[in-house]
């Protein structure tokens, strides 16, 4: 039976540093969106290990991995009418990476009931950061109506639905984390590859 919601563990499949180099340069990442990749990742692992230090463990190294690729499609589907969350997975699953397949592919939109794990943590970043700048939830999801609202009501109800689930995971990670921390104090972690 197929797990709903891969679990990653220490057995997980991941691609190395130097794959996800090469990954990137596969599918012609563009510098601004390594850029972004790497600040999200940033913001991911700062989450993570604050949560690791309140005793929610999760598996850093699949929350650095996802961080990285969350936009491995993105460049491909500049311009075209494809979602680059579903290709990105798709490109993942291809390669064997089923439990990352999964998390990039919900990296737009998180599901219903999406529980607190790596999935939830890159998703919650990713909406943190606009090109490398580390924003608040409203900052981002104005700038994403503007620039992919277009008008289409459908759009607007999709990215309307982004933010009210956004809103829940940020309250769903800071309850979990010790010391009075919040968002706005928030700052990505350095991320060199």
């Amino acid at each position: 039976m197929v797990e709903l919601v891969p679990r990653f563990n220490a057995d997980t499949p991941l691609p190395s540093t130097a794959q996800i180099m090469e990954l990137w340069d596969e599918f012609a990442m563009l510098d601004n969106i390594r850029e972004h990749s790497r600040v999200v990742c940033g913001v991911a692992l700062r989450l993570a290990d604050w949560l690791a230090e309140s005793g929610f463990m999760l598996n850093r190294r699949a929350v650095e991995t996802g961080a990285l690729l969350h936009d491995i499609a993105k460049t491909m589907c500049l311009g075209q009418k494809c979602r680059h969350d579903l290709e990105g997975g798709r490109i993942l699953e291809e390669r064997g990476y089923r439990p990352l397949a999964y998390l990039v592919a919900n990296h737009v939109l998180l599901p219903p009931d999406q529980p607190l794990d790596e999935t939830m943590l890159v998703n919650y970043a990713d909406k943190r950061v606009t090109h490398d700048q580390l924003v608040t939830l409203p900052e981002r999801f104005a700038y994403i109506a503007q620039r992919y609202g277009r008008g289409d009501p459908a759009l607007e109800a999709r990215i309307a639905l982004g933010l009210e689930r956004a809103q829940q995971a940020e309250i769903q990670i800071f309850s979990h984390l010790d010391h009075g921390r919040s968002p706005s104090q928030v700052t990505p972690e350095p991320v060199e590859l």
